[in-house]
């Protein structure tokens, strides 16, 4: 499943902001900023190259990287992968399972297909997740069926920011907010002691007008739309139970979570299931989710779903 969140949470100026330092980089076919009053070029280093690394292992645009790889080879046997690879696979899975299969990351052809994506080998239209396996000792992946390929990037960008989060935390950075792409991870508070604040983009509007202002304060935050990334008025996330775009009355999902690649996840799900089925397993989960729809989402229409707990 193809997500491309760029657009999603924007990061809103707050009390005190004259004392934080910025950092900010390109990796992963996106960019990534760091707020904090502790940010500096050695924190920007140590981030740049971490996604610097972890871009080697999960991009799907890369052939040379993990992923693409994978993809290449035919053969049913377990093939070695780095081991962050195994945990984001196993982290789908969970999520496919939380969530009906809604988040399928072996739809790559599919998507290839669409052009969302460049084409990784044949065209084909074998899919399922359950057709992949995993292992922990070594680390290893494996395939039911030699056309099957993968793309995780429905949980790279949050897997990714929580490994970043935990590094930082290691480093002595308390107060910081983290954003990859679209997807933020608040630790602590904001200069004043006051929580940090991020803004929902307002799907109607130009880009950069807020629709929802979220206080948050060692939390994640993601999105999952269909109103931007189209393509010959088609969405880019494909149902994995009908191979086609999603075509219904949301446009827009964002979920809060501790954890910013569950948060990740989970929006792509929820999105892909819709209002009706989403807010039912949303609510099975206990997950923490603003829904807009497509009429909330018209110019100058400010209006939007209460957050549900």
């Amino acid at each position: 499943m193809l997500i491309l969140a760029g657009w999603g949470v924007l990061l809103l100026p707050g009390c005190g902001q004259q004392e934080l330092k910025t950092v900010s980089g390109t990796a992963m076919g996106t960019t990534w900023s760091l707020r904090s009053a502790e940010a500096g070029e050695a924190v920007r280093r140590l981030v740049q190259e971490h996604l610097d690394r972890r871009e080697a292992v999960l991009s799907h645009w890369r052939k040379d990287s993990a992923v693409g790889r994978f993809n290449q080879v035919s053969s049913t046997d377990w093939q070695p992968v780095p081991l962050e690879l195994v945990e984001v696979v196993r982290l789908a899975r969970r999520i496919a399972d939380d969530t009906e299969g809604a988040l399928d990351i072996t739809l790559a052809p599919v998507i290839e297909a669409a052009g969302f994506a460049p084409p990784t080998g044949p065209a084909t239209t074998v899919t399922g997740w359950r057709h992949l396996q995993v292992r922990d000792e070594p680390p290893a992946l494996k395939k039911d069926v030699p056309e099957l390929r993968i793309n995780v990037a429905s949980v790279t960008e949050g897997f990714v920011i929580d490994e970043l989060a935990a590094l930082l935390k290691a480093r002595g950075l308390k107060n910081f907010l983290l954003e990859v792409g679209g997807e933020v991870c608040a630790a602590g508070l904001a200069p004043g002691g006051r929580s940090w604040w991020a803004g929902i983009q307002d799907p109607g509007a130009a880009q950069g007008e807020v629709l929802q202002q979220v206080p948050v304060s060692d939390l994640s935050l993601s999105t999952s739309g269909t109103y931007r990334h189209q393509k010959y008025g088609r969405s880019h996330l494909i149902d994995p139970r009908t191979l086609r775009p999603v075509a219904h009355e949301l446009a827009s999902v964002t979920v809060l979570h501790p954890s910013c690649a569950l948060a990740d996840g989970y929006a792509t799900a929820l999105m892909v299931l819709g209002p009706g089925r989403g807010r039912a397993v949303a609510e099975r989960l206990g997950l923490r989710v603003i829904w807009i729809s497509q009429e909330q989402a018209c110019p100058g229409d400010g209006r939007h779903d209460r957050m549900a707990e």
